[in-house]
């Protein structure tokens, strides 16, 4: 099961956001961060200079099944 965690943005793409930027961390069963996405769900890349801080867990999904992982971000106020 991977799982989804809500960030904040320190730096993204090396430079501090003008205003409060929140994004989403995707996690493999293993804790390892494989995706970052930003405010709107979008994949950004992984080793662009970003700084983040955890805000909460949005919870689980099966990586065969990315249904739920949509559902997920949909639940925090996404598309």
């Amino acid at each position: 099961m991977n799982s989804v965690d809500k960030i904040r943005f320190m730096l993204l793409y090396g430079e501090a956001p003008e205003a409060t930027c929140y994004g989403y961390m995707e996690l493999n069963q293993d804790g390892t961060m494989i995706a970052l996405y930003n405010s709107c769900g979008e994949e950004i890349d992984l080793f662009g200079g970003h700084e983040f801080v955890r805000i909460r867990a949005l919870g689980q999904f099966d990586d065969e099944d990315r249904d739920n992982f949509y559902s997920l971000l949909e639940s925090d106020g996404v598309g």
